[in-house]
């Protein structure tokens, strides 16, 4: 995703809200398995959304992925949508990229659904911390700063003594 960014735009993306920061296991099936959803919005130059979605639909085929390109709308005061979307592929349900005529640029990934509980594999990797309540970062991040998921890789800031994660398939 970050690399994904960097291509279209290298400096600070909006966040917006507490849900979007991708690192919330979201309940799916029934409550029986676990997503993470992630967005990220930009503004930029919105006379070049195709330049823009040529970029993305490369970067994201140059990664092995098969993009698909649509267009929504008619190119009028209301502007069209252009929507590059990759679906089931390697570890994403969706990964959504869409250029509006207004110059937003919008990045929506959704995870597969994964066996397991959310609620407990969110204690794991917060403990008590309320996520609203200062944990999180601010509002804006570039695709170059640190990874913030969290925790760090084998250093994990909150997480039980013995967790017991269920195991990914």
């Amino acid at each position: 995703m970050n690399e994904l960014q960097l291509a279209l735009h290298d400096g600070p993306w909006e966040i917006g809200q507490l849900g979007s920061y991708g690192m919330q296991p979201l309940r799916c099936d029934d409550g029986n398995g676990y997503y993470f959803s992630l967005h990220r919005n930009v503004i930029s130059d919105g006379d070049k959304r195709e330049y823009y979605a040529d970029l993305a639909e490369q970067f994201l085929a140059e990664q092995g992925f098969s993009p698909a390109r649509g267009t929504l709308g008619a190119d009028d005061h209301d502007g069209q949508l252009i929507q590059v979307v990759v679906r089931d592929k390697g570890d994403f349900a969706l990964l959504l990229v869409e250029f509006r005529k207004n110059g937003n640029i919008g990045i929506s990934a959704d995870t597969r659904c994964r066996p397991g509980d959310s609620f407990e594999l969110g204690d794991m990797l917060f403990g008590g911390e309320n996520l609203g309540q200062g944990y999180l970062p601010i509002d804006t991040e570039s695709p170059t700063d640190p990874l913030f998921f969290g925790i760090t890789p084998g250093e994990p800031q909150f997480v039980r003594e013995t967790p017991s994660p269920t195991p990914a398939p």
